[in-house]
């Protein structure tokens, strides 16, 4: 009897939801506090299904999740790459704001001004990178393939997307992971995702917590400078803040914080990164469709005939719906209100 493995993959994904937002409160309510412990446990329980299912399978994970080698010119390319994929995501991001608040800044923010950069980065960009990348542009992905691929790639997005649980994280996180799945299938593996997972919220550790230790110096300079009534050197700080609030007490809250009429600003801001990271994408998608000789693969994902250009021995012909799939997602979405109100 042929394995179910879109079956497989939506068990995988309600196990990972129901694990996560079951055995966090519970280690909360043993008396665990620390939000990067937690942060950790968060990705740890929601991997260890795919992990168990993994070693059940004792497949080898160029199958199981799709990891192959790159060329060194691929490797190279990943870097604009990844720069690229990370100005649409800002873009959509700054969009989403003009439907809801930006959820996950202000708490990236008291991560980083408790704990060390080596641990924050490693807990949200290394952790992340290995965990979510492994369940949902590996196994999830590679179970859904077997079906049909262009359904692979909007459904394993949709629910990376909707794993998050808040709308900011959803709009770009669903964005995210279709440009993951297609660049992944152009390149034969699953590496450049992971490694542009690893830029992408890297990136947002180490700038954030060189600017937030930045600005948060110029507060300090500016409350001694109060404190001795030098006015000269409070108006100096105030102009190198460049209208950062650090003279006002809750001035970080107000930083991360963005105003509706700044948002359609920074949309127009952020277009022409749009433009150029879309073109710069698609021309390194077609480099890598030809040095990896799959052109006409990538070709027929959006064609009819998808499933039928697949191997026999790859085709899974039934439904990827199931009960868990509705359930995760259902979990999900009550989650997602919650958090709105």
């Amino acid at each position: 009897m042929k394995r179910k493995y879109a079956l497989d993959a939506n068990r995988l994904f309600l196990l990972s939801i129901v694990l996560s937002q079951l055995l966090v409160p519970a280690v909360i309510l043993l008396g665990v506090q620390d939000i990067m412990l937690l942060q950790f446990l968060v990705e740890f329980f929601m991997f260890l299904p795919c992990l168990i299912y993994l070693f059940m399978q004792k497949r080898p994970l160029k199958e199981s999740i799709g990891i192959n080698p790159l060329t060194w010119k691929q490797w190279l390319l990943l870097i604009p790459l990844a720069v690229c994929v990370d100005k649409i995501a800002e873009f959509v991001n700054v969009v989403s704001q003009l439907f809801t608040t930006n959820s996950v800044g202000s708490y990236m923010v008291e991560l980083i001004l408790r704990y060390p950069m080596p641990l924050a980065f490693f807990v949200i960009a290394v952790t992340p990178m290995i965990c979510e990348e492994f369940i949902y542009r590996g196994v999830i992905y590679q179970g859904y393939r077997r079906s049909n691929i262009l359904v692979a790639v909007v459904l394993s997005a949709f629910l990376f997307g909707i794993m998050h649980m808040n709308l900011n994280q959803f709009s770009y996180a669903v964005v995210l992971g279709v440009l993951f799945c297609l660049i992944n299938e152009a390149a034969g593996s699953i590496l450049p995702s992971l490694m542009m997972h690893l830029y992408i919220n890297g990136r947002s550790v180490v700038l954030l917590y060189m600017v937030v230790n930045y600005l948060t110096g110029l507060h300090n300079e500016y409350v001694a400078a109060e404190a001795v009534g030098n006015k000269e050197l409070m108006a100096g700080l105030i102009e190198q803040a460049q209208g950062i609030p650090i003279h006002e007490e809750d001035w970080l809250s107000a930083y991360m914080s963005m105003g509706a009429e700044e948002v359609p600003e920074s949309i127009l801001s952020t277009v022409p990164w749009l433009v150029v990271s879309v073109i710069v994408i698609v021309l390194i998608i077609r480099y890598f469709l030809k040095i990896t000789g799959r052109t006409e693969h990538f070709r027929r994902i959006f064609t009819r005939k998808t499933k039928e250009y697949q191997p026999e021995t790859e085709r899974e012909r039934i439904s990827v719906l199931s009960p868990s799939l509705v359930i995760g997602c259902l979990i999900c979405i009550a989650m997602m209100i919650y958090e709105m109100l």
